[in-house]
């Protein structure tokens, strides 16, 4: 038996602003996940859970549509039933559900017969989110701007450790973000607001570089906070990336 690569989770953080003016960071937050598929094309979404008691919750999905408008939908689940929204999404900000689920919710696209998946929201989950929320760059002429923003990797085997541990950037299309690790696990670092207000205590620099997570082990239960800074100089122009980070180990 080892850690695979399904039990290391990227987990948010208990500060996740939508302001530049609001805490960022903290401790880990359990009920929001940060991973998630882009949609495609611009289009509208299903729900469906895997579990048929699932009936009295509301799922809201945020996102921008073609014009690059933040909008919203409400869908309510139907448990094994697909339901279909009307608002067409050009990209997924952030997905809501209003009440605990049994089962694990799935957030499409409504590509029929394909019905593509952008995320499941497994029992627990309750919020999904793309980070640096309506982030955006000063008109040209004015000054660059740096966001910091908290997730974290935890380690969700229930035994095993993962030794010699590290964490690297993997993709970055866009080549505006850098990361940085806490200088402790489990920590509960924050900053005062999300803009040019960058975390101390840290490991090292913010860079892509691979870095080896405190201690060099990431054991059971245990969880490393990963910052992330998102530059953009002024008259940086809206647009659509990921980001993707990789965690390394070994286990026996």
């Amino acid at each position: 038996m080892s850690v695979t690569a399904a039990e290391l989770i990227v987990y948010g953080s208990a500060n996740m602003p939508e302001d530049n003016v609001s805490t960022s960071g903290g401790a880990i937050d359990l009920t929001t996940k940060v991973v998630f598929t882009d949609i495609a094309a611009t289009d509208q979404v299903t729900v469906i859970s895997s579990n048929a008691g699932d009936t009295t919750q509301t799922v809201t999905v945020y996102g921008r549509n073609a014009g690059g408008t933040i909008v919203s939908e409400a869908l309510s689940l139907n448990g094994t039933a697909r339901v279909t929204g009307a608002v067409a999404f050009e990209r997924i900000l952030k997905v809501v559900v209003n009440a605990a689920h049994a089962g694990t919710i799935t957030l499409t696209r409504d590509n029929t017969p394909t019905f593509t998946e952008i995320a499941t929201m497994e029992s627990g989950i309750l919020i999904l989110r793309r980070l640096f929320y309506d982030a955006s760059a000063d008109a040209s002429g004015g000054a660059a701007r740096d966001y910091y923003e908290k997730v974290f990797i935890k380690n969700t085997n229930s035994t095993f450790t993962l030794n010699a541990a590290a964490v690297v950037e993997q993709a970055d299309p866009s080549t505006l973000i850098t990361f940085d690790l806490e200088d402790a696990i489990n920590d509960t670092n924050s900053v005062a607001d999300r803009l040019d207000t960058a975390p101390s205590g840290m490991l090292g620099t913010f860079t892509g570089a691979s870095k080896n997570v405190p201690g060099g082990i990431l054991a059971a239960g245990d969880s490393i906070g990963v910052w992330l800074k998102l530059t953009l100089a002024a008259g940086t122009a809206a647009a659509k990336s990921t980001y993707t980070l990789r965690t390394s180990g070994t286990t026996t």
